[in-house]
């Protein structure tokens, strides 16, 4: 999990390395208040056994060809919007956790699927996502000691 930026109190983590759900869960488990982006090209399972970490999941931003499915297998369970894109996902999921009243929001993107339906591989969404944030207003760079660059 690398941290990006934070923007104001809200801190952005890039693990688009975790292809599937068992990864995602890693970085699930580890945090707090998260307004999480998740999405892809499903594997087999989609999101089964995440399910213990729904509570510490504001809301769910589904990006994708899994979109759909996710949102089903979501259900009512935890808030979601089908984003379509990583950088709406961002967009929303920023704008979302700037309101939270928690004391460090977290938007993590952690999306438990393959990348190959809109980046070549998951480095390239990761560095897709890693721009994204560093655009928005207000962003300061984290180094990975996790002090202002």
């Amino acid at each position: 999990m690398e941290q990006v930026a934070r923007v104001g109190h809200v801190l952005f983590v890039n693990d688009s390395k975790a292809t599937n759900a068992d990864a995602a869960g890693k970085a699930l488990g580890s945090l707090d208040d998260i307004y999480w982006i998740v999405g892809g090209r499903a594997k087999d399972g989609g999101l089964a056994g995440l399910e213990p970490f729904y509570p510490k999941i504001a809301r769910a931003y589904l990006i994708g060809e899994a979109a759909e499915d996710f949102a089903h297998q979501l259900g009512n369970a935890i808030p979601h919007v089908a984003c379509g894109t990583l950088e709406a996902a961002v967009a929303q999921a920023a704008a979302d956790a700037s309101l939270s009243q928690g004391p460090e929001p977290v938007v993590l993107l952690s999306p438990a699927c393959a990348s190959y339906d809109q980046f070549d591989n998951f480095a390239k969404r990761g560095d897709a996502f890693r721009e994204l944030v560093m655009r928005l207003d207000g962003a300061t760079s984290v180094t990975q000691q996790g002090k202002a660059a």
